[in-house]
């Protein structure tokens, strides 16, 4: 009973600051979500109240992020890219209170649509894991391959993971020589940062640093506050969409929650699109559309969380590979908790991740943007997640491992921001290194 009560306790203190981080425009899911469930496992937290806190913190953010996407047009994290061309629409028309309200609804009823899903598809699938395993060296690869290609650089993503896993393999030497161990939280916290820590390296290049001037601060309107607020304090959230509406996100949900391969962004965008191919009229289109999008947004971040940890314990997802990472790598969920434990705790995550983000994002998405804009430097928050990163990383391997994070940063940030080969694209690369160098070095022998 103390462990369920600590997992509440966990979830709510989860679930209130990741709505705050939601709201903050720009905000990186791997690059908050990681460092910070990382320090959870760390420090010894039991295995299902960390469960909770990640299911907290992911539908918190989930929910939140519809607050600066509705309003401002700014992605409050990278899953509400997607939203923004139908959020600008919606300025337009003089509805983004009623965006951002039927978005944050499609998110929740995504959740409680996708969670039980992914668990018994998780279930079904749990056979197939000694296969999995066996292969994870292929079956990583193949996955860095279809990514890559997926990706805006298509076949220059493809060659760049070669030089990328020498990188990671030789670094990996290297640290065997220097600390007697391979790492992990360095090289992983490394490919985080590393948009950040490229952007910053910009400055020390005059070309680039031209480029990022600024003559003066960037101005941001946003939308008046409606006078009339549907609803009691939590409504119910079925109650922003029609029948028809409800019925294209329940299944829009069940299937995102099932395609736990697939990039979560790119799902996002698929099925947003198919619904916005089936509305005539502009106001339907639109709000459809981004109730739709936001609740595949969270489905699919959900099925690719659950369904390789309970199924295989492998991080088979772009999920599993970032914000997750800490639950497949530093310990390993999927050895820990039944299936019953996996329900019991997901939902007291659940429950305490929307407990305060849906009603915020109701109630007071006016306010608590303005709020943000005025008061929240952006810069200040990534310097403190810079400064947890390094944290992490000087735990693991000291000053060397503060180098590793640095020179992975700006490596992968420069193919991050120049050339399009995404952070996704990374992680898969990073554990398929292994198996890509060895088949390489065999290929060289066999030609010699």
């Amino acid at each position: 009973m103390s462990t369920i009560l600590l997992a509440i306790a966990i979830s709510l203190v989860g679930g209130i600051i990741f709505s705050i981080i939601g709201v903050i425009p720009g905000t990186d899911e791997t690059a908050t979500m990681a460092p910070l469930t990382l320090v959870l496992v760390l420090i010894g937290v039991p295995p299902t109240v960390v469960f909770a806190w990640f299911i907290a913190i992911l539908i918190a953010m989930q929910i939140t992020h519809t607050v600066p996407t509705a309003m401002a047009a700014l992605p409050g994290s990278t899953m509400a890219v997607p939203m923004v061309a139908n959020s600008n629409i919606a300025k337009r028309l003089g509805i983004p209170h009623i965006a951002m309200r039927k978005m944050a609804a499609g998110s929740l009823i995504g959740s409680i649509i996708a969670f039980p899903i992914a668990i018994i598809v998780a279930g079904a699938l749990a056979p197939l894991g000694k296969v999995v395993a066996a292969y994870s060296g292929l079956i990583f690869t193949l996955g860095a391959i279809i990514i890559a290609y997926v990706s805006k650089a298509k076949w220059g993503a493809i060659i760049s993971l070669l030089p990328f896993a020498f990188l990671i393999q030789g670094l990996q030497r290297i640290s065997v020589e220097t600390t007697g161990k391979t790492l992990f939280i360095s090289i992983f916290m490394g490919i985080t940062i590393g948009p950040m820590i490229a952007e910053l390296f910009n400055v020390m290049i005059p070309m680039r640093r031209e480029l990022q001037k600024r003559d003066k601060p960037k101005v941001i309107w946003l939308a008046p506050e409606s006078k009339n607020v549907k609803g009691s304090i939590f409504p119910n959230p079925f109650s922003f969409f029609g029948k028809s509406q409800v019925g294209y996100i329940a299944g829009a949900s069940a299937v995102s929650a099932c395609t736990f391969t697939f990039s979560p962004v790119g799902m996002t965008v698929l099925m947003g699109e198919l619904i916005a191919a089936r509305k005539k009229e502009l106001y339907d289109r639109i709000t459809a559309t981004l109730g739709v999008q936001d609740a595949v947004s969270n489905a699919t971040y959900l099925g690719e969380l659950l369904i390789p940890m309970v199924a295989f314990g492998l991080p088979l997802s772009p999920v599993a590979l970032g914000p997750a990472s800490p639950l497949f790598n530093q310990i390993n969920l999927h050895d820990y908790l039944s299936i019953s434990q996996y329900f019991i705790y997901g939902i007291i995550g659940m429950v305490g991740g929307c407990f305060f983000a849906y009603p915020l994002s109701i109630k007071k998405a006016r306010s608590w943007t303005e709020a943000m804009f005025r008061y929240v430097s952006h810069e200040a928050l990534i310097g403190a997640f810079m400064g947890l990163i390094c944290m992490l990383a000087f735990y693991e391997a000291g000053i060397f491992g503060i180098f590793v994070a640095v020179f992975v940063g700006i490596f992968g940030g420069i193919l991050n921001n120049l050339f399009g080969i995404h952070t996704g694209v990374q992680f898969m690369g990073y554990y398929a290194s292994g198996y890509i160098v060895t088949q390489v070095i065999a290929l060289c022998k066999f030609i010699n």
